[in-house]
């Protein structure tokens, strides 16, 4: 049987390999061995774990990245990547909202960066949380502190949140103090969205905002996707971490975005695997 350190360790390097194959398109075993260093076999096993997931195709010489869209799609492989980064966005997105604005009404979209913002609030309770993302739903329910105000509608596993018109009439009905949301990708000034479905909903969660703020990490950065969902300019703030290089970050700033940067906090004072 695993021990749960070791399990952490499989679940964090399986995070790795699948960022590493979205990354470079198609990869040998031989390869993701010796970039592991871990041998053939746990690379086998790795893949195989991955592929089954979807958030990989494991082919005989290797394994490939699926499309774009489907990592969108795949809620493991969003709560597995770039831990560190969204821990850092959350943090400093909350800091600059909190300096600002009294959070008693604060709304969640349906994305991994954000559900970071959850342990962060529940040191401020009691509040009201308005949320369509079902991983913040089960974690905020467990505490009666929190007045939680779940968007019904279209049931997605993909995204493992609730869309649709009905999810969107809800929202137009409420104002809240601060929104945090992020998106899969951001270019020319403008946020995106592959489902139009999704960039409809965050629209509507951006409409009923006193305060908006995006957090995203530098992978979304020059990243774009079929459905436009609003200008940069739409959030108060846009919170990237300090990974993005500086040529995209001033595209940032010309693209209108009022950014904070977001220090990664030291590898060691990480822990392992998903949230």
């Amino acid at each position: 049987m695993s021990t749960p350190h070791r399990a952490a360790g499989n679940a964090s390097r399986r995070a790795e390999i699948a960022e590493f194959v979205k990354t470079k398109g198609a990869v040998r075993i031989d390869e993701l061995a010796d970039q592991f260093g871990v041998s053939t076999m746990t690379i086998h096993r790795d893949l195989d774990h991955l592929h089954a997931k979807g958030m990989l195709r494991k082919v005989r010489s290797g394994a490939e990245a699926p499309p774009s869209e489907a990592f969108e799609r795949n809620i493991d492989l969003r709560r597995a990547l770039n831990l560190a980064e969204k821990r850092a966005v959350a943090s400093a997105g909350f800091a600059w909202a909190a300096d600002r604005v009294d959070m008693a009404a604060v709304a969640l979209d349906d994305s991994t960066t954000a559900l970071h913002v959850v342990p962060l609030l529940l040191s401020r309770l009691p509040l009201t949380v308005i949320t369509n993302f079902l991983p913040a739903i089960n974690d905020l329910s467990a505490d009666p502190r929190v007045r939680l105000n779940a968007i019904g509608g279209d049931f997605v596993p993909e995204y493992s949140s609730f869309l649709g018109p009905q999810a969107t009439r809800a929202l137009h009905d409420m104002h809240y103090d601060v929104l945090f949301m992020s998106v899969p990708a951001v270019s020319r000034g403008m946020c995106f969205h592959p489902s139009s479905a999704a960039a409809e909903l965050k629209r509507a969660f951006l409409d009923s905002a006193e305060l908006r703020v995006l957090l995203i990490d530098h992978t979304k950065v020059a990243r774009r996707a079929i459905h436009r969902i609003c200008d940069l300019e739409a959030f108060d703030a846009v919170v990237v971490d300090a990974g993005i290089v500086d040529e995209e970050r001033q595209r940032l700033a010309d693209g209108g975005a009022n950014l904070v940067v977001a220090e990664i906090a030291s590898p060691t004072n990480e822990s392992v695997g998903a949230p």
